[in-house]
C-alpha cells in the first residue's frame, strides 16, 4: 500500500531544479518565483524564516495563518507516509507544495563524483521550518529579499515604515495564476483521463475569469491571510443555494432539494478529497427516523484507494446546479420530511488512513496515522438541515 495517495502528487522532478531568482528590486514572473525547491537566499538563516519571527510586524497575517491549513500542511496524515531517507524522490515530490523552500527538504538532488544525478543530504534542512508547511516564506522570500503584492496602505503611513529586510511588490500576488502553482498540477497524477488536481483550469473557464474574480478574492478577503475552503461550514454556505419544493398525500411524500454552485468560482467541491452527503428520511411526531424510509446522494468526485478507478464525478460546476429527488411510500406514524445536507471535507483521507491502519501496513507510521484519523474523522459538519411537518 506505500503511497498510494502520494501517487496523485508525484512531479516530475524536472520542477524541482533549483534556479536563480531575481534580486530584489529586479521584475521576476510567476513562473520564476516559483521555481522549487524554493531559494530563499545564501544569507538568510533558517531561524529568520521561522513563521513566529515574521509575526512579530505581521502580527494580524500571522494569527490568520496559524489557524489556516496552510500551516498545516507537514502534519501527522503526509508524515506518516513519508521517509525521506529511504525514498527521497517521494518525499521531494510531495515537498513540491507541502514544504516548499529548500531548507524544509531532508535531501536535494545533486551530482555524485561520477556525475549522475542523485539525492544528497541538505545541509540547510531545518526541521521546525519543514514543520511550519507553506509558511510564511514559502510564499514571500526570495533571493534574501521579501516579496509581497503592491501596497495598499496610504502614503502617509508608508513613509513611517521600516522594514529589516529589502521589499519588492509584484502585481502577480493578486493574481489567480499566483495560486495555480500548487492547486494546478498538470504533470500530477492523472485519473479517467483528467487530473485530480485542477482547480486553476476549472476557474479559469468559468465566468469568475472573465469578470476577474481571483482566488484572493474570495480565499483571502481584504488581503487576510485564511485561506478558507471546504473545511469551513461558513465559507461553503455563503458559496451554494438551497431550493427545496416538496408535496404529500395519504400515498407518499414527494421532494426535490436543488443545490446550486452560486457563489464557488470552481467546481464544488473541486478535488477527490471531500465528500457531500444529501440525505432525506421520514420520522414520527417525536422526530424518530422511520426504518426503511432513509434515500441518500452524493456530491463529489469519489475514487477507489488505490487512485485506479473513478467511482463517479457528480460534482457541482459554477452556476449549476445539482438534484435530490426523495420519494416515498408514505408509512403509518410519518410526520415530518427531514432533508440533510452533510459535509465530509475528509472522506477520502479518512478511507485511506483507516484502510493502512487496519492492514497494519508497515511502510506507514502507525502513530501519526492514528493521529491523521482522528483529525479527519471530526472534520464533518452539517451544511443544510430542513424539516418538512407532513399533513
Amino acid at each position: 500500500m506505500r503511497a498510494l495517495l502520494l501517487k496523485a502528487l508525484v512531479l516530475s522532478l524536472l520542477f524541482t531544479a533549483a534556479a536563480a531568482f531575481s534580486a530584489p528590486g529586479e521584475a521576476a514572473d510567476v513562473n520564476e518565483h516559483w521555481r522549487r525547491p524554493l531559494e530563499t537566499g545564501g544569507s538568510v538563516h533558517a531561524e529568520d524564516l521561522y513563521p513566529e519571527k515574521c509575526g512579530l510586524c505581521h502580527r494580524d497575517q500571522y494569527n490568520d495563518w496559524k489557524n489556516a491549513l496552510h500551516s498545516k500542511s507537514t502534519g501527522p496524515g503526509l508524515l506518516a507516509q513519508l521517509h525521506p531517507l529511504k525514498d527521497p524522490q517521494t518525499a521531494v515530490s510531495c515537498y513540491f507544495c507541502h514544504a516548499p523552500l529548500k531548507t524544509q527538504n531532508e535531501e536535494l538532488l545533486g551530482e555524485n563524483a561520477s556525475g549522475e544525478a542523485v539525492f544528497l543530504p541538505n545541509s540547510s534542512y531545518d526541521e521546525r521550518l519543514k514543520l511550519s508547511g507553506v509558511n510564511c516564506a514559502a510564499c514571500h522570500v526570495r533571493s534574501s529579499g521579501v516579496a509581497g503584492p503592491p501596497l495598499s496602505m496610504p502614503p502617509a503611513r508608508k513613509q513611517n515604515i521600516k522594514a529589516e529586510h529589502d521589499s519588492v511588490q509584484n502585481v502577480f500576488f493578486e493574481e489567480a495564476e499566483f495560486c495555480a502553482a500548487c492547486h494546478q498540477l498538470d504533470n500530477g497524477y492523472e485519473l479517467n483521463g483528467r487530473i485530480l488536481v485542477n482547480t486553476y483550469e476549472e476557474w479559469k473557464e468559468s465566468e469568475y475569469a472573465k469578470n476577474k474574480i481571483t482566488c484572493q478574492s474570495c480565499h483571502m478577503p481584504g488581503r487576510r491571510h485564511l485561506f478558507r475552503g471546504v473545511h469551513d461550514q461558513e465559507m461553503v454556505k455563503g458559496g451554494l443555494s438551497f431550493d427545496l419544493q416538496s408535496t404529500d398525500n395519504p400515498e407518499s411524500v414527494k421532494a426535490t432539494l436543488k443545490i446550486t454552485n452560486s457563489g464557488v468560482g470552481h467546481f464544488f467541491p473541486t478535488y477527490v478529497t471531500p465528500l457531500v452527503v444529501i440525505s432525506g428520511f421520514l420520522t414520527d411526531s417525536k422526530g424518530n427516523a422511520l426504518k426503511g424510509t432513509l434515500m441518500e446522494a452524493q456530491i463529489g468526485r469519489k475514487v477507489t484507494l488505490d487512485l485506479e478507478t473513478e467511482l463517479f464525478d457528480t460534482r457541482i460546476p459554477p452556476f449549476r446546479s445539482f438534484e435530490f429527488n426523495y420519494e416515498m411510500k408514505r408509512v403509518e406514524k410519518a410526520g415530518q420530511l427531514v432533508l440533510e445536507v452533510r459535509v465530509y471535507p475528509d472522506e477520502f483521507y479518512q478511507r485511506f488512513f483507516e484502510s493502512a491502519l487496519k492492514k497494519q501496513d508497515p511502510d506507514m507510521k502507525h502513530k501519526e496515522l492514528r493521529e491523521a484519523l482522528r483529525t479527519t474523522s471530526e472534520s464533518s459538519y452539517l451544511l443544510f438541515r430542513k424539516v418538512v411537518e407532513l399533513r
